[in-house]
């Protein structure tokens, strides 16, 4: 599951994807219930939308993590989901993943993977519409993810999946359905990575700074965490 990522190199995102109202700043732990940048299909444009579920809805765990991330497989299934993936797909900017590698049954590293191949990634994802049962409505972005190969498996089950950008025109012709776009969709390849451990409070939503990106050996002698100099 991806449940945090980077967008450091804020300044690397085309031009042409921007407008007057975009103030990118980086983001070093961008965390779901956040609003975060996306290319959203219909403007061909960088907006803000919130990645998964609302601050509210986020309480109700199951519900959370299936807004967070979709499963490629499922859209596939469903031609209500490949519908939605036709008229509102969307690509992620990112450059980076915040991942756990389990060492054992009691203990697991928390890992960060900094994108190297290029400058930034963007990965697929699907932006849709929630509304309650009280009539109240948002937007919101999944990750569209895949079963993880060999490699990823020690950090995670699911990975995300990215656009090659060469073909950004068949990407924005909404005629284009996904079995045309799938041909330019690939999981993130584990070797286009750098990896190294990190300090676990990534996990804390609140910081938002190179602390969380820095390597760390955070074990001591004792098995315990260790806190930020």
């Amino acid at each position: 599951m991806v449940d945090r990522y980077s967008l450091i190199k804020v300044e690397s995102i085309p031009d042409f994807l921007l407008d007057d109202k975009n103030n990118l700043t980086p983001i070093y732990n961008a965390s779901p219930t956040f609003e975060l940048p996306i290319i959203d299909l219909n403007l061909k444009r960088i907006t803000q939308t919130l990645w998964g579920s609302s601050t509210y809805l986020s309480k109700n765990k199951s519900l959370a993590k299936r807004l967070v991330n979709l499963e490629v497989s499922k859209i596939k299934k469903s031609n209500i989901l490949l519908n939605q993936f036709k008229f509102n797909r969307c690509l992620i900017p990112c450059d980076g993943f915040f991942f756990w590698k389990r060492i054992n049954q009691k203990e697991k590293t928390p890992y960060y993977f900094s994108f190297q191949k290029d400058k930034l990634m963007y990965c697929v994802g699907i932006k849709e519409k929630y509304e309650d049962l009280s009539g109240d409505s948002f937007y919101y972005f999944s990750f569209v993810t895949s079963q993880s190969d060999n490699k990823w498996r020690k950090f995670t089950n699911q990975i995300p999946m990215f656009f090659d950008t060469r073909y950004l025109d068949i990407w924005f012709d909404k005629t284009s359905t996904f079995k045309k776009l799938n041909s330019f969709i690939n999981p993130l390849r584990f070797e286009d990575f750098n990896n190294f451990s990190i300090s676990p409070y990534f996990e804390n939503m609140t910081i938002d700074d190179r602390r969380v990106v820095e390597p760390k050996n955070n074990l001591n002698q004792y098995g315990n965490y260790s806190l930020f100099d």
